[in-house]
């Protein structure tokens, strides 16, 4: 049976690792402890009533995931692909509410929809192009991180001065010990597996940047799962990523982080997500992966998704086109941002980030080739 330690406990811990309790930390920390105390009774009801239920619960399907690099359309496809019926996902209040969402859903989310206007939450959704709607697909990790897993690679934006060591524990498993390991194998597994019992046993589309680096861990757990890798402008991702950083450390972080320090990880992981996958995307055999160019798909959706498809050997595609077209003509257009590349920057990125100009055929700029 799934067993771990208690979410407060784990809280505690990494507080007290990382010194975060201090007199300016105080109230997000108590917004921490507050969820989680508010929320326990459902915990343990949840685990009374479902914890068999989880355990003995089988996938029809393994899953399949979304990756790429963050900002380079990963939601719009799981958004797109989510219309689909014969896929399942995790949605956005089962994201914040990983530990009760079997038990609680029903009735707590409408009281929950009320939040983001509460907290003065909406601009920076906007901003980011986050729909805000709870029934609407969501991260997994970010799951791992609100059931205080302490293997989520998203303590890295909660203490941002230990970003790189979280990230290289969590997200590209590099000294990470056997427990550590096994403890986010287990939290991962234990999951998706609530997720598939919600979702009536539908195969689940599963959207997480970061397993782009991580695909021999998620073979080892699921050997049958399908990948969709999305790639983007470098620049345009870089500076997507910069707005992401700001959005994240103003409403998570504990401690602080200078602007080039966060640029210099932002360049950092980049370069060693995407040369990872380049090397583990040679483990997965034909029908496994499909590659997808994100200026080509959000320019004709419905036709690329349609290759998606048939790469995958997914069926259904004829069915569910209907519904793509639909979702296409009632999403609202968000504003195109366009950015000002500065010098210093272009010059790092083309530097550090040649291969994937090379790999993906981007034309430089700033820059003689």
């Amino acid at each position: 049976m799934y067993n771990r330690r208690h979410p407060i406990h784990n809280l505690t811990i990494q507080l007290r690792k990382n010194r975060a309790f201090s007199k300016e930390n105080l109230p997000k920390i108590a917004l921490f402890y507050f969820k989680l105390l508010l929320q326990e009774p459902l915990r343990i009801l949840e685990e009374v009533n479902y914890a068999h239920a989880i355990d003995d619960h089988r996938f029809v399907k393994d899953p399949i995931f979304i990756i790429g690099h963050w900002r380079s359309g990963t939601s719009f496809l799981q958004y797109l692909l989510g219309q689909d019926d014969q896929f399942g996902y995790i949605n956005k209040f089962q994201v914040v509410f990983p530990d009760i969402f079997l038990y609680s859903e029903s009735f707590l989310k409408p009281f929950i929809s009320k939040i983001p206007e509460t907290f003065n939450l909406t601009q920076d959704a906007q901003d980011m192009s986050i729909d805000l709607d709870l029934d609407s697909p969501s991260e997994i990790e970010i799951a791992l991180s609100t059931m205080i897993s302490p293997a989520s690679l998203h303590w890295g934006h909660i203490f941002p001065q230990k970003a790189r060591r979280y990230f290289d524990k969590f997200l590209f498993l590099e000294n990470t010990g056997e427990s550590e390991l096994n403890r986010l194998k287990r939290d991962y597994n234990h999951l998706i597996k609530k997720i598939s019992l919600d979702n009536e046993g539908k195969q689940l589309i599963i959207k997480s940047p970061g397993n782009a680096a991580r695909i021999p861990f998620l073979l080892d757990l699921y050997p049958n799962a399908k990948f969709i890798f999305i790639h983007r402008n470098p620049y345009d991702t870089f500076y997507s990523s910069k707005k992401l950083w700001h959005t994240l450390l103003d409403n998570l972080a504990l401690q602080p982080m200078s602007k080039k320090q966060m640029e210099d990880e932002i360049i950092r992981t980049y370069q060693k997500l995407m040369t990872s996958y380049l090397q583990q995307r040679e483990l997965l055999p034909e029908g496994q992966l499909v590659e997808l160019r994100f200026n080509q798909f959000i320019g004709d959706p419905v036709n690329k998704l349609a290759k998606v498809y048939e790469a995958l050997t997914l069926d259904g595609y004829q069915s569910a086109e209907g519904k793509f077209n639909q979702f296409l003509e009632q999403k609202t257009k968000g504003k195109s941002s366009s950015y000002r590349y500065e010098d210093r920057i272009l010059d790092r990125i083309n530097s550090k980030w040649d291969f994937a100009f090379r790999e993906w055929g981007y034309d430089k700029i700033g820059c003689v080739n």
